[in-house]
This record gives structure tokens, sequence and C-alpha cells, in this order.
């Protein structure tokens, strides 16, 4: 079971979180899901605790949650106190999630993160009014990147405080 695996990680061990919460701004778990099905790891803290010169962005969890029937389903989440677009900028929004997904998923962790993921889910969870028909360009932007992961396409999606993580099946 990888939530085991993660839980007993050297590593990712130290980087479990009860939340996913930054800033006042943070996301539920949907009460129906038990708190062994799923583990919430703090990929910012992991690279903020680098010792290295030019630290990548990072988002702020990871989400492994595992479905129901059979399977796991991954959330990259990303969290903002901000009440406009002029808060971030595309590009290190970028690098978050590709950072991610291509260097802390598939290739610090891979011997315990690289799986088949039945859903993977990409949250940038902002005060932004997202409903407004003039959201912001920038927003707009930002949910048209597309990354690639295991020959599955995702995109990312702006929420609201406070969106909660679904059971899967």
């Amino acid at each position: 079971m990888i939530l085991n695996t993660i839980r007993n990680h050297q590593i990712l061990s130290n980087y479990i979180e009860e939340k996913c919460d930054e800033e006042g701004v943070c996301v539920e778990i949907d009460s129906r899901i038990p708190k062994n099905n799923y583990v919430i790891i703090k990929v910012d803290n992991y690279y903020n605790s680098l010792n290295i010169a030019e630290r990548p962005a990072s988002p702020d969890c990871l989400i492994i949650l595992e479905c129901q029937n059979s399977g796991y389903a991954m959330y990259i989440v990303e969290l903002k106190s901000i009440h406009s677009s002029s808060g971030f900028e595309i590009k290190n929004m970028d690098e978050k999630f590709k950072t991610c997904l291509y260097d802390f998923i598939s290739n610090k962790f891979s011997d315990v993160l690289e799986i088949e993921y039945k859903r993977i889910t990409l949250y940038f969870v902002s005060k932004i009014e997202i409903y407004r028909r003039d959201m912001g360009l920038k927003l707009k932007v930002l949910q048209n990147k597309r990354y690639k992961y295991h020959d599955k396409k995702c995109f990312i999606e702006p929420l609201m405080p406070v969106p909660a993580i679904k059971p899967c099946y």
C-alpha cells in the first residue's frame, strides 16, 4: 500500500501534515474519507529544507488518496491568500506544478510516488472571485496550461476556499 510506504519513508514521512493549509487558505478532506485513506505531503516544506542555492518553486501540498474500489488519486495544490491575479506570476505558478510532477514525483521520489493514478487534479486555491465574468487574464492563462503525466493530460483548476477532496471510486 503506497500510503503506508509514504508514512514510513525515511524522508517523505518528515513532510506529512494533517491539513493542507497555508496563509489562511485550505483544502478540506471530505468527512466520508477515513484519515488512513489519504496522506498530505507538504512539498514546499521539503524544497525549503534543501540547502541549495537555487531552490525551485514548489506547490504547497501533494495529496495522495486511496480510491474506494482500487487505485489512487493525486492532487497537487497551491494555496494563495490573494484577492486578485496581481498576487501571482504565471511563470512561477507553472514552475510549481512542473516541479511537483517532474522532479518531486518523477525524479526524487519515483520509487514511491511514480505510479499510475486513476485521477490527477491540479488545484490553485485563492480568494480570487473565479465566478466573475472578468476574473482576470492571468487566471485564464493559468487555466489553459496543460501538463502531461503518464499519458494523462491535466490542467490547473482555480478554486475558491474551501474546496473539498471528494472520495474517488
